[in-house]
């Protein structure tokens, strides 16, 4: 709603067209379909084919036209329910033990009812994670944490790191396989036939805005060099043939990313790599596949190939990230080779006692009601 909202504010007149929702239902997401046996501390995280069905990533459209200008059309990529159930059941509910209930993280963990999506009834618009007696419990225990410290722990660390270190564990697998879904529903509701259309055919340019661990996401979900799951428990969750040909194809079509917030940097710290033989270092053993920025060098050279051979002097891959000083979850990107990394700071509104506290959750979350951000992705100034 905000990234719309404000793209309708800097083309000052726009008519936004909402076009169904389109839900991940292939392979390993069927309705109908076992879902994963993962477990957190001994314990499933789903439990039912409605709880699996409830996690499944959706696309939302959008066709966006104002001003006279060429249409957007807007696709809106939402991995986040695969998380909900890990968080909800788990981690908002056991803080709530020691820091006191959260109530509007209680409201998305327990809506008042669970409502099937009439357009696709396998699937929900909401899901009651928490059982009522779950949410008797909590709804009384004491808020033990004083009240920013208690906002600062349930909102950026419990809901919004949470999110970061399930991505560095075999929940990786789940969430890349359900982005590269995603890509493959976006491409074929544009009209692209990946049965006969090639990765370097023509076609129109593509861009990323992502907010937050979705820029990490969505690099490592364009690294098809990982052929195989992490986890051979996971193996449902492998890249597939047709998942290849969609990344392939946004991989040379994509002229760059924009990160609202991003912990490209953070994250890479969990993935270290020794110095590949071939570059002077010592033999790696036969499983040791990836760098910490594969999937940013995939992208890179298979953009660099489809630009030389159309035009040689367009520009390289680029990365433009906007950062908030007061925002306690993002960093600047660090210098990529093969990418132009431009690293813009923003001053996000929010609430603020000057000069000793920016509110770090609406520095983090108001990136997309920034004009100035969008005046950067629409108006380049071109050095």
């Amino acid at each position: 709603m905000p990234l719309r909202k404000s793209i309708c504010k800097y083309l000052k007149k726009c008519t936004v067209t909402n076009l169904p929702r389109v839900y991940v239902d292939r392979e390993a997401f069927a309705t109908d379909g076992p879902w994963p046996a993962l477990l957190y501390l001994n314990t499933p995280i789903w439990t039912s084919q409605d709880e699996w069905n409830a996690s499944a990533p959706f696309i939302d459209r959008y066709q966006i036209t104002g001003s006279g200008k060429v249409p957007i059309v807007l696709d809106e990529l939402n991995w986040w329910p695969l998380v909900y159930a890990v968080k909800c059941k788990f981690l908002i509910k056991s803080d709530a033990l020691l820091t006191g209930p959260a109530k509007g993280l209680l409201n998305v963990c327990r809506p008042q009812e669970t409502k099937p999506d009439p357009a696709s009834p396998r699937h929900f618009l909401e899901y009651q994670w928490l059982s009522s007696s779950d949410l008797a419990g909590i709804k009384g225990m004491p808020r033990h944490a004083d009240v920013v410290n208690r906002n600062l722990k349930s909102g950026l660390m419990d809901w919004g790191f949470g999110d970061a270190v399930l991505a560095l564990g075999p929940m990786r697998d789940i969430l890349a396989s359900g982005i590269r879904q995603m890509m493959l529903k976006s491409l074929e509701l544009s009209g692209i036939d990946l049965e006969s259309t090639k990765p370097d055919d023509n076609g129109s340019p593509t861009f990323f805005i992502t907010h937050s661990l979705g820029s990490y996401l969505v690099l490592d979900a364009l690294d098809t060099g990982i052929l195989g799951p992490h986890q051979t428990e996971l193996a449902s969750f492998s890249i597939t043939p047709k998942e290849k040909l969609a990344v392939d194809y946004l991989s040379e079509h994509t002229v760059g990313f924009y990160f609202l917030a991003n912990q490209v940097a953070l994250l890479g710290l969990a993935r270290l790599s020794l110095k590949s033989h071939a570059d002077g270092g010592a033999p790696l053993p036969t499983e040791s596949v990836e760098t910490p920025t594969s999937g940013i060098s995939r992208w890179v050279s298979m953009r660099e190939a489809y630009l030389k051979r159309r035009s040689p002097a367009a520009p390289a891959p680029q990365i433009i990230a906007f950062s908030d000083a007061s925002d306690l979850l993002t960093w600047s990107v660090p210098d990529i080779a093969g990418v132009r990394v431009v690293n813009i700071p923003v001053r996000n509104s929010g609430f603020k006692i000057p000069p000793f506290l920016d509110g770090p959750v609406g520095a983090h979350g108001n990136y997309a009601t920034d004009i100035a951000v969008f005046r950067t992705i629409f108006e380049p100034k071109q050095k």
